[in-house]
């Protein structure tokens, strides 16, 4: 990853590599998922470094629930209730997301998820 990275640099990357992860999953993809959530993570990793985890709470509208569903999950340190209605939401879902959506914030809320 760039040593350079801006806000806008690490929100579009974060869109991008979100919906395809989400593609990945969809069509059970777990290797091409697997290096993508990776790449998510050191995402995030770089947005902690560079005080921009807010980036992720300004994309809990987007329309990909993949993407929703990531930056909810990235956002639950920085506005838990914003990031929990928000995977509450997506738990509802029928998909693979739904399903990620409720199991993220079961362990956010028994205090098993470190996103430190």
């Amino acid at each position: 990853m760039e040593t350079m990275m801006t806000k806008e640099n690490i929100k579009t990357k974060f869109l991008i590599e979100t919906i395809e992860w989400g593609k990945a999953i969809a069509v059970g993809d777990k290797k091409k998922a697997n290096k993508l959530h990776k790449k998510i993570q050191d995402l995030y990793n770089k947005a902690k470094e560079l005080n921009h985890t807010n980036v992720f709470s300004e994309l809990l509208s987007e329309p990909d629930e993949s993407v929703r569903l990531w930056a909810a999950t990235f956002t639950l340190n920085l506005f838990p209730d914003l990031a929990e209605r928000t995977l509450e939401d997506l738990s509802e879902l029928t998909s693979i997301t739904g399903l990620s959506a409720e199991t993220t914030l079961d362990l956010w809320r028994q205090g098993m998820l470190d996103l430190v």
